[in-house]
């Protein structure tokens, strides 16, 4: 189209490679609460103190797990965003944060808490957790037995 708006997408390329960034932070963050609620488990000795320890590392890892969420779900908007403009090629310069927040807000709507417990590295403290737990009341066992 002669005269139409050209549109360079280079910075917002950008903001998201900076946005993924982000992501591993999270991931590493998710990874060390993890380690810390092995670690209060293992040096914890009594099973009720493991409990109420380890149950603040879980709203940890469920705060990750929405931050994850939220994060992919602003990035998947930006990107179809993106994609739907450069497919439209429109001929004036459209409101590109006004379109992303739609998108991001629709993304979000379909949230629900069940969707927190199905993350991957949620999922994978709970079992660490289960796993240590039962090793820790095993060891109990053969101390009180001795």
């Amino acid at each position: 189209m002669p005269g139409s708006a050209r549109i360079s997408f280079n910075c917002v390329t950008s903001s998201l490679s900076s946005l993924k960034n982000c992501q591993s932070y999270i991931n590493t963050g998710m990874d060390i609460a993890t380690h810390v609620a092995l670690d209060l488990v293992e040096s914890s000795t009594e099973e009720l103190s493991q409990e109420y320890r380890t149950m603040n590392m879980e709203d940890v890892m469920l705060e990750y797990a929405a931050m994850d969420r939220e994060l992919n779900h602003y990035m998947r908007a930006v990107e179809e965003t993106v994609n739907q403009i450069k497919r439209e090629k429109p001929e004036n310069i459209p409101d590109l944060k006004k379109l992303v927040q739609e998108k991001f807000t629709a993304l979000e709507s379909k949230n629900s808490d069940s969707d927190l417990q199905e993350n991957e590295k949620y999922m994978y403290f709970k079992d660490q957790l289960k796993e240590m737990r039962k090793q820790c009341k095993s060891y109990f066992k053969k101390i009180r037995i001795i």
